[in-house]
């Protein structure tokens, strides 16, 4: 049911992005919202997901992630008096036909924008390269559709074996999507050594502290369905990925598997467990500690280095004792975000976010507030702040990628490896510093207001110029591009007989001018590619799918620096 508080909420987020991002409507600020909070897109997907506009057909934002078809209708009022009605059932039923077009194969193009058949195109082409899946999405700051209405969505899409039961967010689940603990609850138990342990409480909040043998902390975090890896739940409120060629913990590795490793117990600072309760019966030797929905806050480290002992050499971990504080606080009660390093609200601990309390990731955020931005190193870190000064490290992450890496398509069709396999040589402290960043941002932000209004004139189904049509899928490619065109210029500067200071110089001056200039010089060589590529595979060629596939990184870039190579210097 609609209700002024959750009511409020949605509508100040809604607000702040129509009035920072000059969106067209607060409707169109409402799909935004939704695609951020409910599928964690970043502008650039979104860009490319959102179909809303005449002719939409009630399709407001289509989104394949793999070959998962997102298919959305959002509907949204400013006036808390509105919220109380129910999603709008002539709307559903036209949203009804459209969904049942698409995923039949028989939507007409002459019935919908040009952002909608791009997206069909794109289906079209998924489901014959294999199975496709759809998800229905029916989302609203009003109330549900009534159930006859969402009889009939659920009876015309139940013939599709490829359909889930479509999902329904009104303002209450969207509001519980925002504030939820998204944290998986985890129960376990360890127990204390003989009577080595002692209790303090104070009011609300409980402490126990003692020693605890190593073999039963393994017990501990093992993953219940898997013996053989860590239950991670356990640790997504310990922000600081595990790296087992880390200095820090090769020692703690070597010195549980030395022979006198019974001197763990004084060279290790131990782990500390957060929970809701600890049950135990304070007065017996060596008691059992019941933990309800626990975390290891603290000690994440030493954690993962003797699961890795008890991987290999478990009989080490038979001598080694290690000291375990137990703190139980309610996860409501204000003490229990002091005692962890991180809210309680908190979302599960991605990659992104197991990197987020990095030094390099601090270090670039302590170097983007000296050049007057917020940088982002976990989602809504600096939501308070003006959009246009919140620099995201994912998207950050891609463009470092396209850029430097050489690595467009996947930059735009892998964003998970910049937080996974790609980490460390993207955030590389040697070589990354925010102004470098700051530098291939503001090369992508004029790509990315391009790619804003060639997709407004696509769901408006106004005109456009086809040449400018593959923009909104090559951003970063004509990034990849606009290196090519630097490193000309940089090799020129080197080969010139002057001082070191005064390449810098020229080289600085080089990036504060010359933008505007490669960008549109990338974006002309590009689509000599694209005209070629639209040639040699006639119908069957669309943007979306030649800027996704792999081989078109190395194709730009051949023909770029061809073209390079034939321009007179």
């Amino acid at each position: 049911m609609s209700n002024l508080a959750s009511f409020s909420v949605i509508n100040q987020k809604v607000a702040k992005i129509f009035r920072e991002e000059s969106i067209e409507s607060k409707g169109m600020a409402f799909v935004r919202f939704c695609l951020r909070t409910l599928l964690s897109l970043n502008d650039d997907e979104i860009e490319e997901t959102i179909t809303d506009g005449p002719m939409d057909g009630e399709i407001d934002a289509i989104y394949v992630s793999d070959r998962i078809i997102h298919i959305m209708t959002f509907k949204y009022t400013d006036r808390f008096e509105l919220s109380k009605k129910n999603y709008p059932e002539s709307e559903l039923d036209q949203f009804i036909l459209t969904v049942d077009s698409i995923i039949s194969g028989n939507l007409d193009k002459k019935t919908v924008n040009d952002a909608v058949w791009e997206k069909y195109q794109e289906i079209l082409s998924l489901s014959s390269n294999g199975k496709i899946e759809f998800k229905i999405y029916v989302i609203s700051n009003k109330n549900h559709p009534v159930d006859h209405a969402k009889r009939k969505l659920e009876n015309a899409i139940e013939k599709y074996r490829i359909v889930d039961k479509p999902l329904y967010f009104d303002q209450e689940d969207i509001v519980a999507k925002i504030l939820e603990n998204k944290t998986r609850k985890a129960n376990g138990q360890i127990r204390f050594i003989e009577r080595q342990h002692f209790e303090k409480a104070n009011g609300n909040i409980k402490t126990v502290i003692g020693a605890v043998a190593a073999t039963d902390l393994i017990e501990l975090i093992k993953d219940k369905n898997n013996s053989e890896i860590i239950n991670e739940q356990v640790f997504n409120e310990n922000v600081r990925i595990y790296k087992p060629t880390h200095r820090v913990n090769k020692a703690i590795i070597d010195s549980a598997i030395e022979t006198d490793n019974y001197y763990f117990f004084y060279l290790n600072n131990g782990i500390t467990i957060l929970c809701d309760r600890a049950d135990y019966a304070p007065s017996t030797r060596s008691p059992v500690v019941n933990l309800t929905n626990f975390q290891i806050i603290n000690g994440g480290q030493t954690s993962h280095s003797l699961f890795e002992v008890h991987k290999t050499t478990p009989d080490k971990l038979e001598s080694i004792e290690l000291l375990v504080r137990v703190c139980e606080a309610n996860s409501e009660d204000p003490i229990s975000q002091k005692i962890s390093e991180t809210s309680n609200n908190q979302i599960p601990i991605g990659s992104r976010d197991l990197h987020s309390n990095d030094l390099i990731q601090r270090k670039l955020e302590e170097e983007f507030e000296t050049l007057g931005y917020f940088y982002e190193r976990k989602p809504n870190q600096h939501s308070e702040q003006s959009k246009n000064k919140v620099l995201n490290n994912e998207i950050l992450g891609q463009l470092f990628m396209a850029y430097h890496l050489d690595m467009p398509s996947e930059a735009k069709n892998s964003k998970s490896k910049v937080f996974s396999e790609l980490y460390d040589l993207i955030f590389d402290e040697n070589i990354l510093n925010a102004s470098e960043l700051l530098r291939l941002y503001k090369l992508y932000l004029p790509l990315l207001e391009r790619k804003k209004e060639i997709q407004r004139k696509k769901r408006r189904k106004e005109q456009f110029d086809e040449k400018e049509a593959f923009i909104s899928r090559a951003t970063f490619h004509i990034l990849n591009g606009i290196k090519y065109l630097f490193e000309m210029e940089e090799r020129n500067i080197d080969l010139e007989d002057i001082p070191v200071n005064e390449k810098q110089k020229r080289k600085q001056k080089l990036y504060d001018t010359k933008g505007p200039e490669f960008t549109k010089r990338s974006i002309n060589m590009i689509f000599e590619v694209v005209e070629i590529e639209m040639k040699t595979r006639g119908e069957v060629y669309t943007h979306d799918k030649f800027f996704k596939e792999i081989p078109t990184n190395n194709i730009i870039r051949i023909h770029i620096l061809e073209m390079i190579g034939k321009e007179p210097h």
